[in-house]
Protein backbone atom coordinates (compact mmCIF):
# COMPACT_ATOMS: atom_id res chain seq x y z
CA UNK A 1 0.00 0.00 0.00
CA UNK A 2 1.42 3.06 -1.08
CA UNK A 3 1.38 6.69 0.89
CA UNK A 4 -0.41 8.42 -1.45
CA UNK A 5 -3.33 5.62 -0.84
CA UNK A 6 -2.75 6.20 2.74
CA UNK A 7 -3.85 9.68 2.81
CA UNK A 8 -7.41 9.58 2.33
CA UNK A 9 -7.84 7.73 5.26
CA UNK A 10 -5.92 9.78 7.51
CA UNK A 11 -7.34 12.73 6.65
CA UNK A 12 -11.06 10.63 7.57
CA UNK A 13 -9.15 9.91 10.87
CA UNK A 14 -8.53 13.17 11.75
CA UNK A 15 -11.62 14.19 10.80
CA UNK A 16 -13.63 11.88 12.96
CA UNK A 17 -11.20 11.40 15.88
CA UNK A 18 -12.77 12.42 19.62
CA UNK A 19 -8.94 12.33 20.45
CA UNK A 20 -7.77 15.75 19.38
CA UNK A 21 -8.92 18.44 21.30
CA UNK A 22 -6.96 21.09 19.40
CA UNK A 23 -8.89 20.17 16.21
CA UNK A 24 -12.60 20.76 17.71
CA UNK A 25 -11.64 23.84 19.93
CA UNK A 26 -10.37 25.24 15.95
CA UNK A 27 -13.35 24.65 14.71
CA UNK A 28 -15.51 26.36 17.76
CA UNK A 29 -12.92 29.32 17.10
CA UNK A 30 -14.10 29.36 13.41
CA UNK A 31 -17.42 29.45 14.54
CA UNK A 32 -16.84 31.73 17.39
CA UNK A 33 -15.48 34.21 14.76
CA UNK A 34 -18.57 34.40 12.14
CA UNK A 35 -19.77 37.25 15.05
CA UNK A 36 -17.43 39.70 15.72
CA UNK A 37 -17.38 41.47 19.07
CA UNK A 38 -14.96 43.50 21.11
CA UNK A 39 -15.11 40.67 23.51
CA UNK A 40 -12.79 38.18 22.78
CA UNK A 41 -14.14 34.60 22.59
CA UNK A 42 -13.28 32.76 25.79
CA UNK A 43 -12.19 29.45 24.21
CA UNK A 44 -9.24 31.75 23.62
CA UNK A 45 -6.07 31.85 25.49
CA UNK A 46 -4.47 35.10 27.17
CA UNK A 47 -2.07 35.57 24.23
CA UNK A 48 -5.27 35.09 21.53
CA UNK A 49 -7.25 37.03 24.09
CA UNK A 50 -4.41 40.28 23.53
CA UNK A 51 -3.93 39.73 19.71
CA UNK A 52 -8.02 39.82 19.40
CA UNK A 53 -8.41 42.84 21.00
CA UNK A 54 -5.46 44.86 19.45
CA UNK A 55 -6.89 43.54 15.78
CA UNK A 56 -10.17 44.14 16.55
CA UNK A 57 -9.61 47.76 18.00
CA UNK A 58 -7.71 48.82 14.83
CA UNK A 59 -9.63 47.32 12.27
CA UNK A 60 -13.12 46.86 13.23
CA UNK A 61 -13.64 43.88 11.15
CA UNK A 62 -16.39 41.58 10.00
CA UNK A 63 -14.40 38.57 10.62
CA UNK A 64 -11.20 38.24 12.75
CA UNK A 65 -9.64 34.59 13.96
CA UNK A 66 -6.40 34.30 15.86
CA UNK A 67 -5.07 31.26 16.74
CA UNK A 68 -1.82 29.84 18.65
CA UNK A 69 -0.56 27.44 16.45
CA UNK A 70 2.54 26.70 18.51
CA UNK A 71 0.84 24.67 21.00
CA UNK A 72 0.14 27.33 23.21
CA UNK A 73 3.67 28.58 23.87
CA UNK A 74 2.67 31.85 22.06
CA UNK A 75 5.21 32.12 19.03
CA UNK A 76 3.42 31.35 16.11
CA UNK A 77 0.03 32.40 15.46
CA UNK A 78 -2.17 32.18 12.74
CA UNK A 79 -4.45 35.02 12.16
CA UNK A 80 -7.36 35.61 9.93
CA UNK A 81 -8.90 39.77 9.63
CA UNK A 82 -11.53 40.43 6.97
CA UNK A 83 -12.20 44.33 7.21
CA UNK A 84 -12.95 47.30 5.68
CA UNK A 85 -10.04 48.94 6.73
CA UNK A 86 -8.36 46.97 3.92
CA UNK A 87 -10.81 48.46 1.16
CA UNK A 88 -8.79 49.39 -2.32
CA UNK A 89 -5.30 47.77 -0.54
CA UNK A 90 -3.87 45.01 -2.22
CA UNK A 91 -2.42 42.25 -0.33
CA UNK A 92 1.20 43.56 0.71
CA UNK A 93 -0.13 46.98 2.04
CA UNK A 94 -2.90 45.07 4.10
CA UNK A 95 -0.24 42.40 5.42
CA UNK A 96 1.81 45.88 6.52
CA UNK A 97 -1.10 47.30 8.41
CA UNK A 98 -1.10 44.23 10.67
CA UNK A 99 2.39 44.02 10.88
CA UNK A 100 2.52 47.60 11.91
CA UNK A 101 -0.42 46.95 14.52
CA UNK A 102 1.03 43.77 16.10
CA UNK A 103 4.95 45.29 15.77
CA UNK A 104 5.60 44.77 19.29
CA UNK A 105 3.85 41.14 19.72
CA UNK A 106 5.85 40.41 16.75
CA UNK A 107 9.15 40.84 17.89
CA UNK A 108 8.48 38.09 20.06
CA UNK A 109 6.99 35.62 18.21
CA UNK A 110 8.66 32.93 15.17
CA UNK A 111 6.36 33.72 13.15
CA UNK A 112 2.49 34.82 12.10
CA UNK A 113 0.75 33.21 9.41
CA UNK A 114 -1.66 36.38 7.92
CA UNK A 115 -4.63 35.94 5.96
CA UNK A 116 -6.33 39.52 5.12
CA UNK A 117 -9.42 40.19 2.88
CA UNK A 118 -11.24 43.16 2.48
CA UNK A 119 -15.14 43.05 3.99
CA UNK A 120 -18.16 43.80 0.89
Amino acid sequence: MSLRSLMPMARMAARTSTTAPRTASMIQLRFNSTVVSSTPPASLNEGEKHLYSKLFEKFQPTKLVVEDISGGCGSMYQVEVVSSAFKDLNMVKQHRLVNETLKEEIKGMHGIRLTTKASA
